[in-house]
C-alpha cells in the first residue's frame, strides 16, 4: 500500500495499541557510524511517528488505506535522533494515565514516550520523552528487546530488559520513574529477546545467541526453571499469545518457529519453518487467537495460521518485497483494520504497509 525509505536502518515498527491512536505507527532505526566515542564506533538512530491514514483512503475498497493504482508514499509525521534502536513496544495499558511507547537503545538506555496533550486536534500529535533509564551503567551494551507485564494484568506496570551481556533486568515504577528492581546473568552470550508470560507475569523467558531458551520465576531468579536447546541456533524472539493461555512462541536463527504449551515444556507441540530466512520478531494479531505475524529476515514476513490445539499451521500470505532482512513487523490496531501490517527490512532500510 505505502513504502518509506528510512535512511538508517529499519528494524522494529510498533503501532499504538489505543484507539484514540491507533492510526500512529512508530519506526526505530539503527546506523552503525564511523564517529567513535571512547574508541567505540557511534550506533545512531532516529524513531519516526507515521499517521497510516495519511497515505489517502481509496474507495475502491471499503476500509482499505493508500492509492489503489500505485503504491502511496508514507511521509513521517515526526522524526526524533536518539541513539540506535534495538527493539520498541506499546504498553498496552495506561502507566500514570499515558499511552506509553518503550524504547531501547544501543547505550543500554530505556526511554518512555507518550503523546503530547494537544486537546483535540490531532494533527498536533507528537510523541514527547516523559522519562528515560539506564539499564546498564556500561554504555557499550546494547539494551537489546523490551517487554511490557501489563498486556493483560493492568496493575502490572514492571518491563523487562534484555542486554548484549547477556543480562536481564526488571524495571518498575518509582515515584516519578522506572528504577532498576531486580538484575541478573542470564546468557553468556547476547540476550536477544525477553518476555514476560502475560498469564502470569511473575514468569519470564529469554532467549539468546547461544541457542538456549529459559524460563525464570522473578520471586526465585537465581536460577532457571527450564533451560532447553531445542533451537539449532541462536534464540532471537518469543510472544505469549494474549488471547489464549499457556501458548507461547519462539523463534530462531535457524528458521523455525516453536510453539510451546507452558503446562509441559519439555518439548514443543509443534513447529513450522519461513525457509530462506531466521525469525527475527513474532506477533499474535491484535483480536485472533490463531493468527500469527513473523518477521521472518532473508525469507520476507509471513502470516501463519493455527488450525487447532495441536499448532498444525497454514501459513496464508508471504511478504516478499523486501530485499534485505525484515527485522520489524507488527499488526495494525485500527478498528476493521487489524490486517494491515507495517514491516521493515535493514540494509535496504525501507519500510512496507500491506
Amino acid at each position: 500500500i505505502a513504502s518509506f525509505d528510512t535512511v538508517y536502518s529499519a528494524d522494529s515498527t510498533e503501532f499504538c495499541p489505543f484507539q484514540s491512536h491507533a492510526q500512529y505507527l512508530a519506526v526505530g532505526t539503527y546506523q552503525l557510524t564511523d564517529e567513535q566515542q571512547e574508541k567505540v564506533r557511534v550506533r545512531k538512530g532516529k524513531l519516526y511517528l507515521f499517521d497510516v491514514t495519511d497515505s489517502a483512503v481509496t474507495t475502491d475498497a471499503p476500509g482499505a488505506i493508500g492509492a489503489s493504482s500505485t503504491t502511496a508514499l508514507l511521509q513521517p509525521k515526526q522524526t526524533i535522533d536518539m541513539p540506535a534502536i534495538l527493539d520498541m513496544k506499546w504498553s498496552h495499558n495506561l502507566i500514570c494515565d499515558k499511552q506509553i511507547l518503550g524504547v531501547v537503545d544501543s547505550i543500554g538506555g530505556f526511554h518512555m514516550y507518550s503523546f503530547s496533550d494537544s486537546g483535540n486536534n490531532s494533527s498536533d500529535d507528537h510523541l514527547v520523552n516523559i522519562g528515560h533509564t539506564q539499564a546498564t551503567d556500561d554504555t557499550s551494551v546494547l539494551c537489546l528487546s523490551l517487554d511490557w507485564a501489563n498486556r493483560l494484568n493492568a496493575s502490572d506496570k514492571r518491563v523487562v530488559t534484555s542486554h548484549s551481556n547477556g543480562d536481564i533486568n526488571i524495571l518498575s515504577p518509582h515515584q516519578d520513574a522506572y528504577v532498576i528492581e531486580q538484575q541478573w546473568h542470564a546468557h553468556d552470550l547476547e540476550a536477544w529477546i525477553t518476555a514476560f508470560d502475560y498469564w502470569n507475569t511473575n514468569i519470564v523467558y529469554s532467549g539468546a545467541d547461544d541457542g538456549l531458551f529459559k524460563g525464570w520465576d522473578l520471586r526465585i531468579p537465581d536460577q532457571p526453571t527450564f533451560t532447553y536447546k531445542r533451537h539449532m541456533m541462536g534464540v532471537t524472539t518469543m510472544q505469549s499469545n494474549p488471547h489464549r493461555e499457556h501458548q507461547l512462541v519462539t523463534g530462531s536463527y535457524d528458521e523455525t518457529i516453536y510453539f510451546w504449551d507452558t503446562r509441559a515444556m519439555r518439548a514443543p507441540v509443534n513447529t513450522v519453518q519461513t525457509p530462506g530466512g531466521g525469525i527475527w520478531r513474532l506477533k499474535w494479531h491484535p483480536t485472533r487467537a490463531d493468527r500469527l505475524l513473523s518477521a521472518s529476515m532473508h525469507a520476507g514476513a509471513f502470516v501463519i495460521d493455527v488450525l487447532d490445539e495441536q499448532y498444525n499451521t497454514n501459513i496464508t500470505t508471504e511478504f516478499l518485497d523486501h530485499t534485505s532482512m525484515a527485522y520489524g513487523a507488527d499488526w495494525c490496531y485500527l478498528k476493521d483494520m487489524t490486517d494491515l501490517v507495517a514491516s521493515c527490512s535493514f540494509y535496504d532500510h525501507v519500510l512496507h504497509f500491506w
